[in-house]
């Protein structure tokens, strides 16, 4: 699944408001709006799984000690306050990927294991990274917050990390499909990544520009 879906993953990582999030262009509120919409996929992503408690695919990734849904409510509630959900803005992007995600949990649940490839794994890498630049780009200084905001990003020590990767990678080699069946779950990745890239687009394209360092 890796190689198949480079392409587009690389893409993602570049991509609308994740470029200008790596490149320090992303202003606080932009970058809030994000992980509302994230928690939006996060939460039906995790509502889908534990309908299918069973799906022997699922139950090989061992995925429990990765949710984020719960993680990511207590960072927006530190940035945005305890109404965000009713007050920051879904995109149409995050609403039809949901509404994807409870369709494959009516239907098709094994590809569930294609968007929990996509999102943690992604985590568990390049997110590493990316919470020490919000820490140090969006929620320093005057705008710290009391814990941090970081906890979508916060998986325990690094040696807890790469235990979870290697837990995880393990577990994708344990899934039982046959030819048919591993084409459509690296379709399904391509998808996501796809479907993410177009999300990222979207939010560039409401958000505010951050302010530059010398206004």
């Amino acid at each position: 699944m890796r190689l198949e879906t480079r392409d587009l993953h690389g893409l993602s990582e570049r991509s609308g408001v994740m470029a200008d999030l790596l490149d320090g262009r992303l202003s606080r509120g932009a970058y809030v709006t994000l992980l509302r919409n994230l928690h939006a996929l996060y939460a039906a992503l995790e509502a889908a799984l534990a309908r299918h408690p069973d799906e022997p695919a699922l139950l090989a990734l061992a995925l429990a000690p990765l949710h984020r849904t719960s993680a990511l409510a207590a960072d927006l509630t530190a940035l945005g306050g305890p109404g965000w959900a009713e007050t920051l803005p879904l995109a149409p992007s995050a609403q039809a990927y949901a509404q994807r995600l409870q369709a494959l949990a009516d239907r098709d649940p094994v590809l569930l294991a294609a968007h929990a490839y996509v999102r943690y794994l992604g985590d568990l890498h390049g997110g590493q990274a990316l919470k020490r630049l919000v820490e140090r780009s969006l929620l320093s200084g005057a705008d710290a917050v009391p814990h941090g905001a970081t906890r979508f990003y916060d998986f325990g020590s690094p040696a807890q990390v790469l235990a979870l990767r290697a837990d995880f990678r393990a577990g994708l080699a344990r899934i039982k499909v046959d030819a048919a069946d591993a084409d459509r779950l690296v379709a399904e990745a391509r998808w996501a990544f796809d479907r993410h890239i177009a999300l990222f687009a979207e939010l560039a394209a409401s958000a505010q520009p951050a302010l530059p360092a010398s206004a």
